[in-house]
Order: C-alpha cells, then structure tokens, then sequence
C-alpha cells in the first residue's frame, strides 16, 4: 500500500452504492433500485456521467435523494430543492 491510497479519500463503487441505497429502502438484494434511478440522480446532482465510484460526499448526496423519495417526495420538489441550494437559499 502506498502513501496516495492511504490518504485518498474513501471511495465506494457503483454497485456497494446501489445496494447499500436499496437496503435503506427496504428492498432486497435480488431487487436492489434501478440503475437508471442512479444514473438520473446523479444527472440532478451534477456528477460527471457514468461514474464507477462515488466519494463519502456524493453517496451522502445520493442518501439524500433516497430518503426524499422514500418519504414520499417528487422530483419536482427535489429539483426545486436542488436549485434553492445551488442559489444560496437553504
């Protein structure tokens, strides 16, 4: 191990994401979220397209979104809650 991946930043790949996103919904293993649901929330977020790992700051992120649309939020509400952040009006 080298010095560089000591003090890199934590990364957590795609698929730990997807799994460890649809456990927190309840879902099973053999039916984890959809990965264009993924993909789409990562659209939303800003992320670079067809990201394999997420950092400590992203899968944060994407919980978010999770736990909005697992009580019960649209993505109307979360895009209008994204652009209030992105304006300075949290």
């Amino acid at each position: 191990m080298n010095h560089s991946s000591i003090h890199r930043e934590r990364n957590i790949p795609r698929r730990m994401a997807v799994l460890l996103l649809s456990e927190e919904r309840g879902r099973s293993p053999e039916h984890p979220l959809d990965s264009s649901s993924i993909s789409k929330w990562c659209a939303d977020l800003g992320f670079e397209e067809r990201l394999r790992y997420f950092s400590e700051a992203q899968f944060q992120q994407l919980r978010e979104i999770n736990q909005h649309y697992a009580t019960g939020g649209t993505r109307r509400e979360l895009l209008q809650k994204l652009r209030e952040i992105q304006n300075g009006n949290n």
